[in-house]
């Protein structure tokens, strides 16, 4: 995980998704698109006016952002985080069960460099951080890392 992207003490929920929005290079709008909510609620949540997500939001937030869901409730508690190191994977050539290829590793990497898919680091259906490839299924809710329609 880019360290870039730990929360900074005394960071607010709104300073906080905006640095790692604008980094990023996403606009108010994609990162609704990527997050599954409405625009008007990132602005929302950028000018300070929402301080505590729900479970939707927050899932959403986490995975639009790349970060663990972790990272957005340790800032909604004024807490300090320590670095979760994830496991970058394409949804699409990965073998259930098998190791991720190191060329899917690099921090920059975004992309599968074989099939040009949106790597992922997290549950496609809960979004919690995955950490290990050695499991086909996710430990928080039970559904695979990979759908089914994938592995063929």
């Amino acid at each position: 995980m880019d360290t870039f992207k730990l929360p900074r003490l005394q960071e607010s929920l709104a300073d906080y998704i905006k640095r790692i929005r604008t980094s990023d290079g996403m606009t108010q709008f994609d990162l609704a698109q990527a997050a599954g909510i409405h625009s008007r609620s990132i602005g929302k949540i950028e000018r300070g006016l929402t301080t505590r997500l729900n479970r939707k939001t927050l899932r959403g937030l986490a995975g639009g952002l790349g970060i663990p869901q972790e990272y957005l409730e340790a800032v909604e508690r004024g807490e300090s985080v320590k670095p979760v190191n994830s496991v970058k994977f394409c949804p699409q050539c990965w073998t259930p069960g098998a190791v991720a290829d190191p060329l899917w590793s690099p921090v920059k990497a975004k992309f599968c460099y074989l099939c040009g898919m949106q790597l992922r680091t997290n549950c496609a259906h809960c979004g919690e951080l995955v950490v290990s490839l050695k499991y086909k299924f996710c430990p928080m809710c039970g559904k695979p890392y990979k759908a089914a329609s994938q592995n063929l």
